[in-house]
Order: C-alpha cells, then sequence, then structure tokens
C-alpha cells in the first residue's frame, strides 16, 4: 500500500538523546528538509509524552508522520502513539544495531533514509504485545501467590529474557556507551558471557503452529502446551534481523504472519551453546527436528519445530506466557530493559504502518 505522493508533509521528529553524533543527526535535519518535510517538532524522547492517547493529539494538531531517529529501543518506545494515532513512522537510522531498519531494507545513509520517509512506500507490520510487571515483587509475596503482569507493552523487534539482559543492562547505559565508544557492543558481549548463569524457565504456548510431516499448510493448535527447562535465552521473534552489522537472520520470521517466533536456546556449555547460536543464526531456511533431547520430552511439539540444531529451539504461536521459577528476572523489549517476568507475549491486535523504500520486498 503507498502512501499518496505530497509537495510538503508535515512530521513529528523524537530523538534518542545517545543516539549518533551531533554532526549526523543536523545532516539528517537538513536532508528532511531538502526533502519538504515540515517539522511541527523536535523532541527528545526524554521530554515527550508517549502515552497512546499522546497520538490523537499529534493527528489533531496536523502531523501526518513521525520520525524516531534513533535504534531499536527509541522505536519500541514511541509504538503506543504511533500505532494509536494511525500515523506512518519513519526511521532515520541513528542507532548502533538499527535491526529493525535492516530488517525493512531502511538505508543506513541519512539522505538516502530521508528520501524514503519522504518518497516512500508504507506496509503494515506485525507487532508483539507484551504484559509484564513494572517492579519486582517481594519475594515473599512472589512466591506466596503468582503476580498478574500489569503493564502492557508494543515491541517491533523482540523480546528477551536471560542473556541478552545482562548484555543490554551494560550496552545501553550512557556512561558505558561513553567510556567504550564503538566498542561498547563487543565488550558488553564479553561481560554479559561472564555474568551468565542458566534461568529455570516455564513457557505457556497457546496457538502453538503445528507442520504436520512438514505440509505446505500450518495448522494452529487450540490446546496449550506447557514446556520447562534450563535455557540461556529465551527470544520472543516479531522481525527477523539481529546483531547489528552482521545481520544475523532467524530463518523462516515473517512481519504479516500474525504469529510470534519463539527461540529457546537450552543451557549448556558455554562454548557449545555459542556454536549452536552461530550456526542458528548463519542458517537461511528450515530443518525439520529429530526426536532426540528436548523433544523427546515433548514429543507433542516436535511438529512446530523449525530447527534442528541440539539445544536450540524454535517455534511459532500465537501467544506465550513465561515464567520463571520461583523469581522475577528483568525482561527487554526491542533492547532495553523495560520490566520484569511473569511474561504474556502475545501478537497485538494494532499493526505499524511503517515507511520503507519502492523497491522493499519485506517477507
Amino acid at each position: 500500500m503507498s502512501h499518496p505522493r505530497s509537495t510538503t508533509r508535515t512530521a513529528l521528529l523524537i530523538h534518542s538523546p545517545h543516539a549518533g553524533r551531533a554532526r549526523r543527526f543536523s545532516q539528517a535535519l537538513a536532508s528532511l528538509r531538502e526533502h519538504h518535510i515540515t517539522l511541527a517538532g523536535v523532541h527528545s524522547i526524554k521530554d515527550i509524552d508517549l502515552s497512546a492517547a499522546q497520538g490523537e493529539q499529534w493527528r489533531a494538531r496536523g502531523i501526518d508522520l513521525v520520525i524516531a531517529a534513533g535504534g531499536d529501543g527509541l522505536i519500541g518506545g514511541v509504538l503506543a502513539p504511533v500505532v494509536r494515532s494511525g500515523l506512518p513512522l519513519g526511521i532515520l537510522p541513528l542507532g548502533t544495531a538499527n535491526d529493525l531498519a535492516r530488517t525493512a531494507s531502511i538505508p543506513l545513509d541519512l539522505q538516502q533514509a530521508a528520501a524514503v520517509i519522504a518518497c516512500g512506500k508504507q506496509i503494515e507490520l506485525d507487532l508483539g504485545s507484551a504484559l509484564l510487571s513494572d517492579a519486582p515483587s517481594s519475594q515473599a509475596h512472589y512466591k506466596a501467590a503468582f503476580p498478574a503482569p500489569s503493564t502492557e507493552r508494543l515491541f517491533a523487534h523482540a523480546l528477551t529474557v536471560g542473556l541478552n539482559v545482562h548484555f543490554a543492562r551494560r550496552a545501553t547505559h550512557p556512561m558505558f556507551r561513553q567510556r567504550y565508544g564503538v566498542f561498547s557492543y563487543p565488550i558488553a558481549v564479553l561481560e554479559a558471557i561472564r555474568a551468565y548463569k542458566p534461568i529455570e524457565v516455564e513457557l505457556r504456548f497457546e496457538g502453538l503452529v503445528t507442520w504436520p510431516q512438514w505440509a505446505d499448510r500450518y495448522s494452529a493448535s487450540d490446546a496449550p502446551e506447557t514446556v520447562r527447562c534450563r535455557a540461556v535465552q529465551v527470544t520472543v521473534v516479531n522481525a527477523p534481523v539481529f546483531w547489528g552489522s552482521l545481520q544475523a537472520t532467524v530463518p523462516g520470521v515473517s512481519l504479516h504472519d500474525r504469529v510470534l517466533d519463539v527461540v529457546i536456546v537450552e543451557h549448556g556449555r558455554l562454548q557449545h551453546v555459542l556454536l549452536r547460536v552461530l550456526r542458528f543464526f548463519t542458517r537461511r531456511a528450515h530443518r525439520a527436528a529429530k526426536v532426540i533431547g528436548w523433544h523427546a520430552n515433548y514429543p507433542t511439539l516436535l511438529p512446530a519445530a523449525l530447527t534442528d540444531i541440539a539445544g536450540v529451539h524454535h517455534v511459532q504461536a500465537r501467544a506465550v506466557t513465561i515464567v520463571m521459577g520461583k523469581e522475577q528476572h528483568e525482561v527487554t523489549l526491542d533492547g532495553e530493559i523495560s520490566g520484569y517476568t511473569p511474561i504474556a507475549a502475545s501478537v497485538a491486535g494494532e499493526r505499524l504502518r511503517l515507511l520503507v523504500p519502492d523497491t522493499a520486498h519485506i517477507a
């Protein structure tokens, strides 16, 4: 679906105070003006109301698009009002990884990205919805009564628990970024690996997608399935590209299929785990799983498995609830620590209208 081209458009630009250098940001603003985009406001994400209801007020002010100038965390932060408003979102990829921009074939060159915002086409992307706790319960309360998730958040890229949380705690800290600069991400990875501990996780799937005999057609089960394991990480994937310029990809993820992709990495010797993860992210196609290990304990999940790599499990479902034993753990949404388990994740009822290049072919 293409947006009608117009001579002048009015945009609200929201930026991250930590994304990109000042010179690059100034160049991005100049590029937008060159493409006849009038900026009704330029705001740091820290200084603007991002409640869902705010989006309707933006539309009432005559704003006809929102621009996110930053990375994946910034995009996740603006989703609620943007989706509520029905306005399209343009991306100026000023973040470190820019995984959603890479998924959508949005150029990393800022002048080219500005041209996409001015003249690109609109596509509709599925979003994830996560119900999670804003703050940890007291240990006594958590053990006495399972706390219900309290706050709904949208995510465009991924939700994670486990190892990635250790990484995000370091990589998103302003002082850490200031100290290590371009080396922030690799150093954060090393520190996260040093701090790693396995997590006890229970996953409750609803609408689990199965592929009987790997047929062309799939079906979603109405019967809930529960899995318990020790894991390195659980990732609920909405957009398939990870790791920034390395462009690791979760094979088979679609932005339009109305299901979430859930990747579980089981606990094991760390060097084996890392090799398995690398194998998984460098594949470009599914492979039917075998009746070994995890699948031997949960045989009904075998038709749902999308990879045959031992210790790595990829399934699709309409919704999944994640519980972490008798403890609460932090959760990242789009790379930012956003709350605590338990989590109830599902496909959001709303979709994001995203501006992408006319030539983009999005799965």
